[in-house]
């Protein structure tokens, strides 16, 4: 199941994309302009691992709120 997830972040942007770059599941970071902060593009078996994920994203120090998306079909 692929997905991409918007994060709004307080404090030190590249300690969070340090912490976000452990996490397996997660295979592109991108510090962005905008309301948000970090996107991030994630790759995990099924919904329970998305579930879990998200979570352990949100625990994350620096993370306000994060808006997922899940990847319905890839066109290219």
């Amino acid at each position: 199941m692929e997905a991409f997830m918007l994060l709004k972040a307080f404090g030190d942007h590249r300690r969070l994309m340090e912490d976000l770059s452990r996490l397996a599941d997660v295979s592109q970071i991108y510090n962005i302009a905008g309301d948000n902060d970090i996107i991030i593009h994630i790759n995990v078996k099924g919904l329970e691992e998305f579930k879990n994920l998200i979570n352990d994203i949100r625990s994350m120090e620096g993370v306000l709120n994060t808006t997922s998306y899940i990847v319905l079909h890839r066109v290219k």
